[in-house]
């Protein structure tokens, strides 16, 4: 009887047991994660000393000198503070650039160039005041940065354009491609400035133009861009395009050269040309002239081949029928 009612009663104490085990479990877990939470905050209010990392790019080089060694663009800065300041600086803030000014630097002769340098006070100095909250910097490395300078040569060049387009069928370019200026001048070292007989733009690619365009294009400096300055970085180019129509004109063809009496056969062609429609009202077949050139020495030949020799401006001529005319000599 006695062993009948604990069996019965046994496993309902236990759910009991288990239900009321659940809260306790969750406030023990809240009660941890506050107590980790206040301690990773007491921690981190602490102060630190640690290495951070930063870019670093130079301003106000000296006008007539031209920055030439390749030295890191990074450094690593000791920095003593609070532990939340700490992980903002490597992590929020790691590709921040910092800024040194070479405006105040003492230069020394060198050989062809000029040297100069700047110890770890100065570089502290210019630095302090650039890296957020109150940070103590203790250390830099590398502690002294050393600078080599060239004098600046200067040369004149011209400018080639490096474009390519492609026009809409119903449109033509009706005028060569025009840019300004056309010639730049290259500041940079003697090594390089030798080197030099053009400068290239961008590569500029237009697909499907139907209208004219007007831009700016950047000049290319290829690898040694730290090195070279131009008088100015960008060109226009400007590329006038007019909605053109086919228009067809039979002209003479006439013969010149020396020594025989000569006839062709057909001794007219017909041309197919583009037209700017602005242009079509005024072009007639006398804007036009054809011609075949004979001499003793073709007299082998069957055939001359007809050249343009009159094509009037902003016309592209598409078509020559026939390209060749067949000719005889004819006795005195």
């Amino acid at each position: 009887m006695d062993s009948q009612i604990e069996t019965n009663t046994s496993p309902a104490e236990t759910g009991r047991r288990e239900h009321r085990s659940h809260p306790r479990l969750v406030v023990f877990l809240v009660c941890l994660a506050i107590s980790l939470l206040m301690w990773l905050f007491i921690e981190l209010m602490k102060d630190y000393t640690d290495e951070v990392k930063y870019n670093i790019s130079f301003i106000n080089p000296p006008k007539d000198l031209v920055f030439t060694n390749s030295d890191d663009t990074l450094i690593s800065i000791g920095l003593k503070a609070q532990g939340f300041e700490l992980l903002v600086a490597k992590y929020a803030h790691r590709n921040r650039t910092l800024e040194i000014d070479l405006s105040s630097l003492k230069f020394h002769r060198a050989g062809d160039g000029f040297t100069a340098f700047l110890t770890s006070s100065r570089i502290i100095e210019q630095l302090s005041g650039q890296i957020r909250f109150e940070k103590e910097i203790t250390s830099v490395r590398p502690d002294t940065l050393f600078f080599r300078f060239s004098e600046i040569v200067r040369k004149q060049v011209p400018i080639l354009i490096d474009v390519s387009y492609s026009i809409n069928t119903q449109y033509d370019i009706s005028d060569s491609i025009t840019f300004y200026p056309k010639y730049v001048t290259v500041s940079s070292i003697k090594e390089i400035i030798d080197t030099l007989s053009f400068v290239k733009t961008q590569k500029l690619n237009l697909q499907e133009i139907d209208s004219s365009v007007k831009m700016k294009v950047a000049l290319f400096k290829g690898s040694s861009s730290r090195l070279i300055k131009f008088s100015s970085d960008s060109i226009t180019i400007q590329l006038n395009i007019d909605k053109v129509t086919e228009a067809g004109f039979v002209i003479p063809v006439s013969i010149v050269g020396n020594g025989e009496n000569v006839k062709i056969f057909p001794d007219k062609v017909e041309i197919t040309c583009r037209v700017p429609l602005s242009e079509y009202p005024h072009i007639e077949k006398m804007d036009f002239a054809a011609e075949v050139e004979f001499n003793p020495t073709l007299k082998g030949q069957k055939k001359l081949p007809v050249k343009l020799v009159k094509i009037p401006e902003k016309v592209r001529v598409l078509k020559i029928v026939p390209e060749e005319v067949e000719f005889i000599i004819i006795s005195k």
